[in-house]
């Protein structure tokens, strides 16, 4: 597409908040970041609890993509964090707009969805440039910290599966904090995420008690 576009084409994905400049979302390249509205799990280290409840986003995509038209030459590309991208469905279609205007785009995701993962891999203006994962930890101790099921826990590692073989350009992370069944059991994440040729990078949990319970300010706000 030319470097100027007239038309924004809107989507149907839900805008908690939007960082117009960022430099740590997607490493190594300076970002829009886009917070979806609505998440499935309930981590108990969250830092934006207000994006967990499913309703309408304070924002249009076309905000987004107007902004990233008026950055052209001093951005990168876009990052769609959350919440989790993968609830919404019009995903895919936000994804198609932002390639569309010659834009890259980031996916951060817990990969709760293998299922809509694969279907946007399945074509290349769907597929994202580079994928953020946060495995929430060994599928057993996934239900005490993300407050799902064990078959959702078992779905994210799926999905990392999924990941590891397109070829997409991945970074796996997980977060932790002292004394949490997390850090006890890091060894064995770290060797589990290895199996799929990836190295895990650690992030520590700010903020939170002695429980992992986030006490701070959304991150999103």
């Amino acid at each position: 597409m030319s470097a100027s576009t007239t038309a924004k084409p809107t989507c149907d994905l839900p805008i908690a908040g939007i960082i117009p400049f960022s430099a740590t979302d997607w490493p190594g390249r300076l970002t829009v970041t886009a917070f979806t509205q609505g998440c499935p799990l309930r981590c108990v280290y969250c830092h934006n609890p207000s994006l967990q409840e499913f309703r309408p986003g304070a924002h249009d995509f076309a905000e987004v993509l107007e902004l990233l038209d008026a950055r052209r030459g001093l951005l990168d590309g876009l990052v769609i964090s959350g919440g989790e991208p993968t609830a919404s469905h019009g995903l895919a279609e936000a994804i198609a707009a932002t390639h569309d205007m010659g834009f890259r785009v980031g996916l951060h995701t817990c990969g709760y969805a293998p299922n809509r993962l694969a279907k946007l891999f399945e074509r290349p203006d769907t597929t994202p440039d580079w994928i953020g994962l946060d495995v929430k930890g060994l599928p057993q101790d996934m239900p005490a910290v993300a407050g799902c099921t064990l078959p959702v826990a078992q779905a994210s590692w799926r999905s990392l599966d999924l990941m590891a073989a397109s070829g997409i350009e991945l970074q796996v992370r997980t977060t932790l904090w002292r004394g949490s069944v997390l850090e006890e059991h890091l060894p064995e994440l770290k060797e589990k995420v290895g199996g799929y040729g990836q190295e895990l990078v650690v992030q520590w949990a700010r903020d939170c008690d002695a429980d992992g319970h986030y006490q701070g300010q959304s991150a999103a706000a």
